[in-house]
């Protein structure tokens, strides 16, 4: 079976030294290709140049065409399977936010789903297929995405032609999918088309026969852990009847919460144990021809990052050997919480992520403690009602940690522009660094200026208002 490691680049994409080292070690683990989604990392060009990195779309400076072209040759060289990732009608955020494409929206206020009834829908897919497909001529696989279409028949056209089908809503997604799968094998009769299964859990049968799908192999995904791993035995039925082929979708990272920094990787481990055993179950039913093992970035196009990839390598190599290995290996030699510093791509980085972890509850426990709610809380600063007896304490506290920040953030700044772009390296700091760094900082700065001060005779009044002679109220906390 193929065992393929996605790559989503919508999140820290990878640069390309990094990338080689991180296919490189996936291979040594068991790996046999790699799924790359680039979504606005890829180099799109003529009317679609503002799509992507030909115009820096995400801030990052990734990837030049020459890059895009390094990373397929790359694979060629080291046997890997290279298969592309393009978003077809849902997931579509990167495209449908531009102005010169809003008109395109199913829904006018959201950019997540393209309208399949509009003929320049379907004439702009096909541009970004060509396009990609143009830079692998030799591709045998690609994945046309078509997950989580939030929004189906919305529109005026959609809601009519909806209407007048005996299959409501879903002739609409069905009937787009089998005229792209058409067009696609069309242009390269053999290559084997990949597409998410969510969108076809309720699809009844009649819907399936009706439309022509069989070009299609489904990626039926399942990130739950073992305990809340239950897949429909009646949908294996029926994909089954229509659908020749099928996939595993697991995860090794970006499913345990759309804003998590680090998870176990037993977590993980556990996705892969449910499948394979789904898998032993149904194999005399179901062809299986592989798992891609999936390790999103971001939940969508405008969520924060999740787990980086350097933070996730052991899960990755812990998910990979559990796949490969026989059943007869002991776990504890292939389920790793850290790796080997020769395995681990990016181990400066991951440590670095660890640290600040550990640093950022050591902050809470001083922030939220008894010790500030007591002697340094909001109306004591304000009031500059304190005593600098109870507060050298606290100052000598946050100092450390306030200088401790600083030093992990400047290195952790210079670890992730080593490994992703600007934009990546900003947010991630900003969001998980900045805000806690900033609250250790201001009772820091509150400490020291009390300390300056000898213990208040009373609580400071505000001066009375000019506008209506009282004083004004302190802000409630």
């Amino acid at each position: 079976m193929h065992k393929i490691v996605h790559l989503d680049l919508k999140g820290a994409p990878l640069r390309v030294p990094y990338l080689k080292q991180v296919l490189l070690k996936a291979k040594s683990w068991g790996a046999t290709g790699f799924l790359i989604e680039w979504e606005d990392t890829f180099p799109y060009y003529a009317q679609l140049s503002e799509l992507g990195s030909n115009q820096d779309a995400n801030g990052e400076g990734m990837y030049s065409m020459p890059e895009v072209l390094q990373i397929f040759q790359f694979a060629r060289e080291n046997g890997l399977e290279a298969i592309q990732l393009v978003q077809t009608i849902g997931h579509l955020e990167f495209v449908l936010k531009h102005p010169s494409f809003r008109g395109l929206r199913e829904v006018a206020s959201s950019p997540a789903v393209l309208c399949p009834s509009k003929e320049a829908s379907f004439e702009l897919v096909m541009t970004m297929l060509d396009q990609a497909l143009e830079v692998q001529p030799d591709a045998r696989f690609f994945h046309i995405g078509a997950d989580e279409v939030w929004h189906k028949g919305e529109c005026p056209d959609c809601k009519r032609r909806a209407a007048n089908s005996p299959f409501g809503t879903d002739s609409l997604f069905l009937e787009y999918i089998q005229n792209l799968t058409l067009y696609l094998k069309k242009k390269r009769p053999d290559l084997t088309i990949l597409m998410w299964d969510d969108m076809l859990r309720h699809v009844n049968v009649e819907a399936f026969k009706t439309y022509d799908l069989s070009n299609i192999q489904l990626v039926y995904w399942d990130y739950n852990t073992k305990e809340n791993f239950h897949l429909n035995y009646m949908l294996w039925q029926r994909y089954s009847q229509f659908f020749r082929k099928i996939w595993a979708g697991t995860a090794f990272k970006g499913a345990n919460g759309s804003s998590k920094i680090l998870a176990p990787v037993a977590r993980y481990v556990s996705n892969h144990d449910a499948w394979l055993q789904e898998i032993k179950v149904m194999k005399e039913s179901i062809d299986f021809m592989g798992i891609i093992l999936t390790g999103w970035s971001r939940y969508d196009h405008f969520a924060t990052l999740c787990e980086l990839m350097p933070v996730m390598l052991p899960s990755l190599a812990s998910c990979l050997r559990v796949v490969t290995q026989s059943e007869h290996v002991p776990r504890d030699q292939l389920v790793k919480e850290v790796l080997p510093s020769e395995e681990w791509a990016g181990e400066e980085l991951a440590r670095c992520v660890h640290s600040f972890l550990q640093l950022r509850e050591r902050c809470f426990a001083l922030l939220n403690g008894e010790q500030v709610a007591t002697w340094l809380n909001p109306w004591q600063r304000e009031r500059k009602y304190t005593v600098c007896t109870h507060i050298q304490a606290i100052e000598n506290t946050a100092r450390i940690l306030r200088q401790e920040l600083e030093t992990l953030q400047s290195n952790i700044s210079a670890h992730l522009l080593s490994i992703t772009g600007k934009r990546s390296t900003d947010e991630w700091l900003r969001t998980n660094m900045s805000p806690i760094l900033n609250k250790v900082i201001e009772l820091h700065d509150a400490a020291h200026d009390a300390m300056s001060r000898d213990a208040a005779v009373k609580p400071y009044l505000r001066p009375k208002s000019a506008s209506n002679g009282r004083p004004r109220r302190a802000p409630v906390p």
